[in-house]
């Protein structure tokens, strides 16, 4: 009984490792005179049962003190843990603490104002720039980079590609500015990079990596109301952002993240109960994620 009781968990094992869920690695597109305003696609669910977690590496994240409690135990955790990300890689997110988290500094941007008038502009030489319902973002090679809200008139829910376009800020470590997109029902950010105007729209909170190389972006949506949930990875090229993958998981919601390397980040997380509902008192943790595996 022992024997095939272990065969069963080795054949789990494979055929985790063999999910074909990922979406493929998507292009950022070259740099044109404006932005396309469709929203971006959400990608499959992420729901795969995770094996049992093994303990972070020890130079993974700061060491709790001793005696401080742990955000959850791996028994108490949803079972969804793992990532299925392009190629048929399967990442784990390991347990952490809350102090861990909490000793991080953030990389983040600051509080969003909704409203176009309240826009934090950059006195930089104008490379970014507002006329009326157009947003200009000068880079340092190639041409501007429009982005075009639609008018007030022309901005209602009918309307599904009715769009609004306020600079958010930027990311220097990383080379980008940051738009939000806003639409009637849910937001999205414009990556646009200031070397040479690449862009791409993705959904979430971005936050870059301490030596610029990725930018990762947080969209927690399984709280209510309509904004995407997904977990996105960007990596910063030579010619711009580049997405690596999204995931869009159902039994837990990623609300926001840090830094702890320049290529290991710690996720809070808000986990479902297992009728799928998020109540106010969700269970909360805190995950590291290696980007570089």
């Amino acid at each position: 009984m022992k024997n095939s009781s272990h065969l069963a968990v080795l054949l789990l094992l494979a055929s985790a490792a063999c999910h074909s869920d990922a979406p493929a690695t998507e292009q950022a597109a070259p740099p044109t005179d404006s932005v396309p305003a469709p929203k971006p696609a959400a990608p499959p669910a992420d729901s795969v049962p995770a094996p049992e977690l093994a303990a972070p590496p020890a130079d993974s994240v700061p060491a709790a003190k001793p005696g401080t409690a742990t955000a959850a135990s791996p028994a108490s955790l949803s079972p969804a843990d793992t990532l299925h990300l392009p190629g048929g890689r399967v990442v784990q997110l390991r347990p952490t603490t809350a102090e861990a988290f909490d000793q991080l500094p953030t990389s983040g941007l600051p509080e969003f104002i909704n409203h176009s008038h309240a826009e934090r502009i950059p006195a930089s030489q104008g490379l970014v720039r507002r006329q009326g319902l157009n947003l200009l973002l000068q880079p340092a090679q190639g041409s501007v980079v429009k982005l075009s809200s639609t008018p007030d008139a022309k901005f209602t829910l009918q309307n599904g590609n009715g769009v609004k376009f306020i600079y958010w800020g930027s990311l220097p470590a990383a080379h980008q500015w940051v738009v939000q997109a806003m639409y009637w029902e849910e937001n999205g950010i414009v990556l646009v990079d200031q070397r040479t105007g690449r862009n791409v729209e993705l959904t979430g909170e971005a936050v870059a990596s301490p030596d610029g190389r990725f930018v990762l972006l947080t969209s927690p949506g399984l709280g209510g109301g309509d904004q995407a949930n997904q977990l996105s990875l960007v990596q910063i090229e030579a010619a711009g952002p580049r997405l690596l993958w999204t995931r869009a998981p159902d039994r837990w919601e990623a609300v926001t993240a840090r830094w702890a390397t320049p290529s290991r980040v710690i996720i809070k997380r808000r986990h479902t109960l297992a009728d799928g509902s998020m109540p106010d008192d969700a269970l909360v943790t805190y995950d590291e994620l290696d980007v570089s595996r």
